[in-house]
């Protein structure tokens, strides 16, 4: 027996053994969503104060600055965010290959979404470095205010805004591998710079120049660049655990660029359906009137809140039945899908019991001048109260189905309640039965009832039985 066919059977059995350990290991659903979950919801809350203390500086430089800096960010990173889809095929497909315990596939598949990344950034601040003038010209009337809008977008873009997408798939990367904590505690140190700089650039405090719109846009965009190059950094860095290199990124490999694309499409044809829904619905609100826009608006920023531990489960969903499918033991991957959305549902239901015993409490936090807005924004965050285990339903199911590789049922779904539910009735609820705006909010209710029975039927009708553990062009998307 020659010496390269005994480290074959040795690499064999080290390789069953290893297969036979894991099976011994028992499997503990709760506790595993809930080491993923956690650091996400502390990642995420992160990034809502942060979002909660820009808005507050630049408010401080009055309104015109304030619609500015809230319309620009809107719009560039809405739009990246639309194309960090890609985090999501990326993080399905790493866990499913981590799952099944191979790596190096796992990291040629990240390293491929990662190079892709980067030339759909360069097309979009190319296309948007050519026409952000005419955009906002067209859409805003106020000369001044089209001018800061102007001002933020790019220098928000240019340094560093851009990163934003190849950060998204950098942590979906990460994520993939059941690591949630690095990109908290990356997501820690933006988001202090973040913080920090708006104070020094904005007002110029301790010898800095006091640059107000443009020294927002630079602490964002530059916080975000530092989050890139941290969470690039650490995969080059930690390669024990997922084998990253310069190979895994070039060069293109179409097989595998077109398994990412095939999932991460959908997925972000599902966000772009979302927010193309939220932003039409915003502008037919304003018909109802300042004040009813107000109280919407300030109702929408105290559900805010809620959301974060019903993306998190979402979150360690897609990253928990990836890995289980692709280790083959389709049971536990069955079932984690389904212990993400007790528990997700039985916290987001916590906040439904806060919101409606408690509104006056937690409108009071965002201090509306007018006792009209605050009665009306009240009443919104009642009837939230009642669609909270709904979205928790919603979320944790498409993010069970993403990690299936199914991220096309997820889209349909939205796209259908959206086109049939949402958009229809609150049209007609505004400019044909002239209701109020928390009649608004019953719709969207509706919406997500509707859309978490549909999710369910498709997670709970998968012939798991035919699901193949490690994913291929047919069996994803």
């Amino acid at each position: 027996m020659n010496l390269k066919k005994i480290n074959f059977l040795r690499k064999n059995s080290a390789e069953k053994a290893e297969s036979v350990a894991r099976e011994l290991v028992p499997f503990r659903p709760v506790k595993s969503i809930l080491i993923l979950a956690w650091p996400v919801v502390i990642e995420m809350g992160l990034h809502t104060f942060v979002w909660i203390f820009d808005t507050a500086m630049v408010m401080r430089l009055g309104a015109r600055e304030a619609t500015a800096v809230e319309f620009g960010a809107i719009i560039l990173f809405n739009a990246l965010f639309i194309l960090g889809a890609l985090g999501i095929g990326a993080n399905s497909l790493v866990a499913r290959y981590t799952g099944a315990n191979d790596l190096k596939t796992a990291a040629k598949t990240g390293g491929q979404a990662l190079s892709i990344s980067f030339l759909i950034t360069l097309a979009f601040t190319v296309i948007s470095i050519a026409g952000y003038r005419y955009f906002f010209s067209a859409i805003i009337n106020d000369a001044i205010t089209v001018a800061l809008a102007e001002e933020y977008f790019y220098y928000a873009l240019v340094s560093g805004g851009f990163a934003l997408l190849p950060l998204v798939v950098a942590s979906g990367i990460i994520r993939g591998v059941g690591n949630t904590r690095v990109p908290m505690i990356i997501a820690l140190i933006a988001n202090v710079y973040n913080v920090i700089g708006d104070y020094l650039l904005i007002f110029g405090h301790y010898g800095f120049p006091a640059l107000g719109v443009k020294g927002a846009a630079l602490a964002t965009g530059s916080a975000q660049l530092i989050a890139l190059i941290l969470s690039i950094g650490y995969l080059f860095l930690h390669r024990g655990i997922l084998p990253f290199n310069w190979q895994s990124l070039f060069p293109l490999d179409k097989v595998v660029i077109r398994k990412v694309l095939k999932l991460s499409i959908p997925a972000g044809a599902e966000e772009l359906t979302n927010s193309g829904s939220r932003m039409i619905t915003a502008g037919w609100i304003t018909y109802l009137g300042p004040v009813a826009f107000a109280a919407n608006a300030a109702a929408i920023a105290a559900e805010a809140f809620s959301f974060m531990p019903g993306q998190a489960f979402a979150i360690a969903a897609t990253t928990l039945v990836g890995q289980r499918l692709g280790a083959g033991f389709v049971k536990q991957a069955r079932d984690s899908g389904y212990w993400a959305v007790v528990l997700s549902t039985f916290l987001m239901s916590l906040f439904g019991l806060v919101f409606f015993f408690m509104p006056y409490l937690v409108m009071s936090l965002f201090d509306p001048p007018d006792p009209e807005v605050l009665r009306l924004g009240i009443l919104c965050l009642q009837i939230a109260a009642f669609e909270q285990p709904f979205i928790a339903i919603s979320m944790g199911f498409s993010g069970a189905l993403k990690g299936l590789g199914d991220t096309k049922g997820p889209f349909r779904i939205g796209l259908y309640t959206n086109l049939l539910i949402r958009l229809p009735l609150i049209y007609a609820a505004i400019y044909i039965w002239e209701l109020e705006i928390y009649h608004i909010w019953w719709i969207t209710a509706l919406q997500y009832a509707v859309s978490s029975v549909f999710l369910y039927l498709r997670y709970r009708k998968k012939d798991w039985s035919k699901l193949e553990p490690i994913p291929t062009l047919k069996s994803v998307g």
